[in-house]
């Protein structure tokens, strides 16, 4: 039976601000310490200095679980064991951002509205310290539920491995086998397709008329996603975020300059309470969205 999380009883040990925040986004511990520092800050409340003090006490470095030794004797030894684990709470040490890191977050101020034009050049320059160099872009939306598909003027240059469904394609779902990105299908397809709802459904690869992956010419529309200039998306299922993934940084900045404004206007910037560009790894950079 799954136990009742009581959310009052969490976050204690932040600021009330930051505490808040995190509650009312109904984030557990774990699910912040796998989320990036782009998409803590589009949770509604939660600023760049307010993310480095979640980092400082939830990191999943510094995650640690204390042993439990089987001393106890006698029939119930398993039983108290097992309880006694059951009990043990994960002890989190207190860790603190690399000096890389803080390098970078030097040429950032935390509190300024970048022109999208300015962000994506200074980016650049972060980028260079980083090894993984996909740009993000992170929405923190007024609603949840938004969705729809990007028509964006240049390829995002990110490789999407689309599947069009097929008898074969459904054996090597069945086995456990998801090598590709985005599955599409044909109306007549959906039922067949059902049955797999539990394991594509949680990997948001189940196809959707609304995200046009259901479509009566499927092998059409997967030339169309091919060339990178048509990027779905999507709030997440509880939280009134969007994430998309805009390619490598090494792409023409004056594209990629292009490929956010065409995003932020399609989504709507009324929709929108605030936007953040960053490259894996490194700070996350606030955008001006107001005159777009």
């Amino acid at each position: 039976m799954a136990t009742k999380i009581i959310w009052d009883n969490l976050y204690n040990d932040l600021p009330t601000h930051i505490a808040v925040a995190l509650r009312t986004a109904r984030l557990k511990p774990e699910q912040i310490i796998a989320k990036e520092d782009g998409e803590l800050m589009a949770i509604e409340g939660i600023k760049e200095e307010d993310v480095n003090t979640i980092r400082t006490i939830y990191n999943t470095d510094s995650v640690t679980t204390p042993t439990i030794k089987e001393e106890v004797k006698g029939k119930d030894t398993n039983k108290e064991v097992t309880e006694a684990k059951k009990a043990v709470k994960k002890v989190i040490v207190p860790h603190k951002r690399g000096t890389k890191y803080q390098a970078m977050a030097k040429l950032v101020k935390k509190e300024e509205l970048y022109p999208v034009k300015e962000a994506v050049a200074i980016l650049v320059k972060l980028a260079k310290s980083t090894k993984l160099k996909t740009v993000e872009l992170h929405l923190n939306t007024r609603e949840t539920g938004l969705r729809g598909e990007l028509k964006l003027p240049h390829s995002t240059g990110k490789d999407i491995k689309i599947a069009v469904f097929t008898d074969d394609l459904a054996t090597k779902i069945a086995a456990g086998i998801l090598d590709f990105d985005m599955l599409l299908c044909t109306p007549s397809d959906m039922p067949k397709i059902a049955r797999f709802a539990k394991v594509l459904g949680p990997k948001g690869l189940m196809p959707n008329p609304k995200s046009g992956t259901v479509t009566e010419h499927p092998e059409e529309r997967s030339k169309q996603l091919a060339s990178g200039g048509t990027l779905p998306y999507k709030t997440e299922a509880k939280f009134p975020i969007i994430h998309l993934n805009l390619g490598p940084i090494t792409q023409k900045s004056e594209d990629l300059i292009d490929n956010i404004n065409e995003a932020l206007r399609s989504i709507n910037v009324t929709k929108i309470k605030s936007a953040y560009i960053s490259c894996t790894h490194t700070p996350s950079i606030k955008l001006s969205i107001s005159n777009i």
